[in-house]
């Protein structure tokens, strides 16, 4: 306790993946102030603008904090009772006509356990074992990528590599879920700290991004490719390598299988073929392939941008092959495979068919468009009831349109959540969700120095009449008279119930906060275990993918089918739109957090001077942008960072009071990664004219 009174509370942070290390200080029950935990080994005390606006976020009044039921005229307060009664009999008489499996859960990024894990146990109990969220555009695509070559993704050595090749992610807005050990989390000067300092000890840098961004200031080199042609470059990187017998060949033939076939698949994918799709230069092409293969050791970060393209799958296991191929696998400064703690699973979910196995067997759960194509069209079964915990579908998923269409079907809508959202304004039923810092929550991280479990505390009494989901799902098993097989009441108990993996409580983890619970991680572990793969091997060639209808070997795709398919749409829609997440908030939330919006103030466009010029746009004039899918109204900033060509359009905007439009108005679900339902959010054709 401090001289003023204030009771200095150790904790980590809800608000993005990271889940940085937090001192949260309290006095009388309330909030005073937060600042990053120097001994948490994630940050180090470091800390970013969503972290210091907690007190913020928690405070703000917008906050959700009673059940709401919509009727004629909006939404109602309603008591707690009626709200789980409603839910109860609504989800009991579903599964009694329909079955429990038309009973599907939606979950958000996994910023935290609870967000993953929510509903989970009362949907299984009810006879479903489907979840939909945003995997078939963030993450799922390129851990299929990855398994099919390694048998599991791998994450970069910063502190031991010579070469950082950043491949469409921005690491000062999106830290990996476990990415930790050097140093930075999630604070913007951490980051430019630490790759300063690597910079200096001769580590070279490079990023491969459309868009001039942060990590752009810091490059020795970028590549301003396309949007969406990462396959080609990845497979022009793959040719030089081979060709110029760059590769490291003891690697090649003692650990991975179809090399030859990969060898005689890339020939004709040069770099001067990749010029005339990347919009790069042959010659950066060779210079980037040849800088990475030859200095040892060198990784690749890739980041979520590659999910969003319909040649998702494939693009990742390109990439997966130039790691390996070179000798930068699971090695010292390379792609490793760190430890990460063991975790109990849910309940076993019933022995149910998912939705889209037939369609996408390699797809863990169900990727949305599928669920939307069942809701639409009734085939193989059509669901009926959605529980949403933490997660704002309408403006996530591509074609917004559309996927309002799917939610307004749907014969029940429950959205649990901290404010209103999109999404919210949809539901039959709203639950008021306790913020990160009036729940217990823990987090699972993995790194160099092995993997260990931090503990989310409760700081302080939800605010209003929130409460845990994991309150709610008891409290609605027990009116269903599910109660007496859920393995947990509440926060603490689901934390204890998930870490008997590795052998913990929640009462060890209050008592210590943070502790480690596997060895360091140790490098080449192949040598003694081969890799998770059918062969034990790299599997450059995939008899899995083929054996499954897919191809094999990396391909190009050619993307924008309908421009091709009518090639007229190319001159009504000139422009390639990109999208942007902005470091200022989270997805698609706190835009109504004003010490946030103060540095991201509005949703805008970015187009290239000479693209303005032509259609008569002047910094700061609003302009509406067209595509093939629908329309909206932005504000335009006139930037040199975009490529002319390509717009560069704000992502997250569109919620109830935050003053922009959705930039998923504008985005197809047409075209699909056949592997993974990956949707093009990330290209998409558009027209640009002054309002």
């Amino acid at each position: 306790m401090s001289a003023n009174g204030e009771k200095p509370i150790r904790t980590i942070c809800g608000f993005c993946h990271t889940n940085c290390g937090l001192i949260t200080y309290v006095k009388d029950g309330v909030i005073t102030r937060i600042k990053g935990d120097p001994d948490h080994p994630v940050n180090g005390g470091a800390d970013c603008p969503k972290g210091r606006a907690g007190k913020a976020i928690v405070y703000s009044p917008d906050r959700l904090q009673y059940p709401l039921r919509r009727v004629k005229s909006g939404f109602k307060r309603i008591s707690w009772d009626e709200a789980l009664d409603t839910i109860s009999d609504k989800l009991l008489r579903i599964r009694d006509q329909y079955g429990g499996k038309t009973i599907i859960r939606g979950v958000g990024a996994p910023i935290t356990e609870e967000n993953r894990d929510g509903f989970g146990q009362i949907v299984a109990m009810l006879g479903s074992n489907d979840y939909i969220g945003v995997g078939h555009i963030c993450h799922q695509p390129r851990s299929i990528g990855f398994r099919t070559v390694f048998g599991q993704m791998p994450q970069p050595d910063y502190e031991n590599t010579k070469l950082i090749l950043i491949w469409g992610s921005n690491p000062f807005v999106s830290n990996r879920y476990g990415e930790v050990g050097i140093g930075f989390a999630c604070a913007y000067g951490g980051l430019s700290s630490t790759f300063s300092s690597a910079r200096k000890r001769g580590v070279k840098v490079i990023v491969i991004d459309p868009w001039h961004n942060h990590m752009v200031r810091l490059a020795d080199k970028w590549l301003q490719l396309e949007p969406g042609r990462d396959d080609a470059l990845a497979l022009a990187m793959l040719n030089v390598i081979i060709n110029d017998e760059l590769y490291d060949r003891a690697f090649v033939e003692d650990w991975t299988t179809g090399f030859d076939e990969l060898a005689a698949h890339v020939k004709p994918f040069t770099p001067a073929w990749a010029e005339g799709v990347t919009r790069l230069q042959a010659s950066d092409i060779q210079e980037v392939a040849r800088l990475y293969a030859t200095t040892k050791p060198a990784l690749i970060r890739e980041g979520n941008a590659l999910d969003q393209y319909p040649n998702a799958v494939q693009t990742t296991r390109a990439i997966a092959m130039l790691e390996a191929i070179t000798g930068n696998l699971d090695r010292k400064g390379g792609n490793v495979f760190f430890p990460f703690p063991r975790l109990t699973p849910l309940i076993p979910a019933p022995a149910v068919k998912r939705l889209s196995s037939d369609a996408y067997p390699m797809y863990p759960s169900v990727p949305f468009p599928a669920f939307a194509d069942a809701v639409l069209t009734g085939k193989p079964y059509r669901p009926r009831a959605l529980l949403v915990n933490h997660s704002n579908t309408l403006l996530i998923q591509a074609n917004t349109n559309r996927t309002r269409q799917v939610l307004d079907k749907l014969e029940f809508l429950v959205v649990c959540d901290i404010f209103r959202t999109a999404t919210t304004e949809l539901a039959d039923i709203v639950l008021p969700e306790a913020s990160p810092f009036e729940r217990y929550g823990y987090r699972g991280y993995a790194g160099p120095a092995g993997g260990f479990v931090a503990l989310r505390r409760k700081v302080i009494e939800p605010v209003g009449e929130s409460r845990t989901v994991f309150e709610m799902e008891y409290d609605l098993a027990k009116r269903m008279g599910l109660a007496a097989g859920f393995p947990f009441r509440n926060n603490k108990e689901w934390i204890s119930y998930r870490l008997t993996a590795s052998h913990m409580t929640f009462h060890d983890l209050e008592e210590k906060q943070i502790i480690q619970v596997t060895a360091p991680m140790k490098y080449e572990k192949y040598l003694e275990n081969g890799f998770k793969t059918p062969s034990g091997r790299v599997e450059l060639y995939s008899q899995r993918l083929k054996d499954s209808g897919y191809a094999p070997l990396p391909e190009y795709e050619e993307l924008d089918r309908r421009i091709i398919e009518r090639p007229s749409l190319r001159q009504e829609y000139p422009l390639i739109g990109t999208t942007r997440r902005s470091g200022s908030y989270t997805h698609t939330q706190f835009r109504n957090i004003p010490i946030l919006r103060k540095l991201d103030k509005d949703c805008l466009l970015r187009i290239h001077p000479e693209d303005a010029t032509i259609r008569n746009i002047s910094d700061g004039d609003r302009v509406r942008v067209e595509s093939p899918d629908g329309k909206m109204e932005v504000k335009a900033i006139l930037a040199d960072g975009v490529a002319p060509g390509i717009v560069l359009i704000d992502f997250g905007w569109g919620n109830p009071g935050d003053g922009g439009q959705n930039v998923n108005l504008l985005t197809s679900d047409e075209d699909r990664d056949p592997i993974s339902c990956s949707t093009s959010n990330h290209r998409f054709r558009c027209q640009v004219t002054k309002h």
